[in-house]
């Protein structure tokens, strides 16, 4: 089997779910298998796309569904039986814990990389084998990011992030729960009070900008650098288990756009990945998805174990440990600590100039922005009301931002407003002052509680 037919069959699946090209693929489908009958066989699953086909060219009364899930069936039979080859870029140890898992039988060939590699020869003949591969799937973690994506490969199935293969199997970095996935957890198991009326979403701008104390039916689950992939997993996962939430708030900064935390290398942020696959696996947060041609998908039901159930956090239900450590965030929150006015001004400063660099991910501009207009369109048909916040910054922070980070993020919240949809923007707003500030660009508990008037001022609901 050649990899154009593999390739052509999932662009047909992709032309199916988009509504505006769906009702041209039958037809162009059925010319395409006819033009290479070599790869047909007499299988019954061969037979149920072909019998669709004609059932639907004949007009006889059919659902669309139908034929995508004969010809997704045939797609996926066909890379199972033809093997895929899988190329991994990046960190031996993490492959390992991988390999560990992968059912063997569908697997020709696993081919590594490692992200040190230097040598452009070794560099260049692993690309020259992904390019001959049938069924190429390309793997990669945050220090093999780089290497991965610096060749384009249009003839591979998927291109996949090791993290984001985890969280999607529900698999934990580890079993033993950390002090991080103990403080996501305690907020997100008081979803479950039917008196909470509103959820709050965000990174550390959130997790410092609303404290538990200064809330009233609002539950905040934020932390350190949680990104737009995760609240829109959040958000499914909310609307479907806890429908009397009434209110989501985004809390944003103007970075968020082109952030993505699994893709992240920094050894802290490693530690919040490490908190969400744990609470991912623990309470089932990433909901499941109905059939689609995207490449982890197939992947994951070529290769990884199925039925996938999640796994047990150990120590995740312990109240005592969890007490603990709870009051141990209040007693940081709590704080109105503030820089002094050279201190802050260097600080903001840095950090502006810093997240700034984030502005040429336009790949991850790209994928956030469909997952926010999915996350928008989701929550208007469910009857939600929704805040997009950026909040309160030092100046100088403001100041040091890239331009055109700053333009993008708020036309692209702007134009979302309708409504059901806020935009608020407080990133300039005059009544915050340096004392509101516990660095350079995070509130202090006096700084939080005066943006939590500011918003009930407005008329949002916290």
């Amino acid at each position: 089997m050649q990899n154009h037919f593999l390739k052509q069959l999932q662009h047909f699946l992709r032309n199916i779910e988009n509504p505006e090209q769906s009702a041209q693929v039958p037809q162009k489908l059925a010319d395409y298998l006819f033009s290479n009958q070599v790869f047909l066989d007499e299988s019954d699953i061969t037979l149920d796309l072909i019998n669709a086909l004609g059932d639907w060219l004949e007009g006889k009364p059919q659902n669309l569904n139908q034929l995508y899930l004969s010809l997704y069936l045939f797609w996926l039979t066909a890379l199972a039986r033809n093997g895929i080859d899988i190329f991994y870029f990046g960190e031996l140890n993490k492959l390992q814990m991988l390999g560990s898992r992968f059912r063997d039988s569908a697997i020709n060939n696993l081919c590594y990389l490692s992200h040190e590699e230097t040598d452009q020869q070794e560099i260049s003949a692993f690309h020259d084998k992904i390019t001959a591969s049938t069924a190429p799937f390309i793997l990669y973690d945050p220090q093999g990011l780089k290497l991965a994506l610096a060749v384009e490969h249009p003839q591979a199935i998927g291109c996949i992030s090791f993290y984001d293969l985890l969280i999607d199997n529900f698999i934990p970095l580890s079993t033993a729960a950390t002090q991080y996935t103990h403080l996501l957890a305690q907020h997100y198991t008081a979803l479950a009070n039917p008196d909470v009326k509103t959820v709050i979403i965000g990174n550390s701008y959130s997790f410092y900008g609303f404290p538990e104390r200064l809330l009233e039916n609002s539950v905040n689950i934020s932390t350190h650098s949680l990104g737009l992939k995760q609240a829109r997993q959040l958000t499914a996962h909310i609307l479907e288990r806890y429908p009397h939430v009434e209110n989501f708030v985004y809390c944003l900064g103007f970075f968020d756009l082109y952030s993505d935390l699994l893709k992240t290398k920094d050894d802290f942020n490693q530690q919040i990945i490490h908190a969400w696959s744990q609470l991912n696996s623990h309470y089932r947060i990433k909901p499941e998805d109905g059939i689609t041609a995207e490449g982890m998908q197939a992947f994951s039901r070529l290769v990884m174990p199925t039925p996938v159930q999640g796994q047990t956090i150990n120590g995740l239900e312990d109240s005592h440990v969890r007490a603990q450590i709870c009051e141990s965030a209040r007693l940081i929150f709590a704080r109105s600590d503030s820089l002094s006015a050279i201190q802050q001004q260097e600080e903001a400063q840095k950090r502006g100039i810093s997240h700034s660099k984030s502005v040429k991910h336009r790949a991850t501009l790209a994928e956030n922005k469909q997952l926010v207009a999915e996350m928008s369109v989701e929550l208007a048909t469910k009857g939600k009301k929704v805040i997009w916040l950026t909040p309160s910054f030092p100046a100088a922070y403001v100041d040091n931002l890239d331009a055109e980070m700053k333009q993008t993020h708020r036309q692209y919240f702007a134009d979302l407003e309708g409504a059901h949809s806020r935009f608020i923007d407080l990133s300039e707003h005059p009544a915050f002052e340096r004392e509101d500030f516990r660095d350079g660009d995070h509130l202090n508990y006096l700084g939080a509680g005066k943006m939590i008037g500011v918003l009930r001022a407005l008329g949002v609901g916290l």
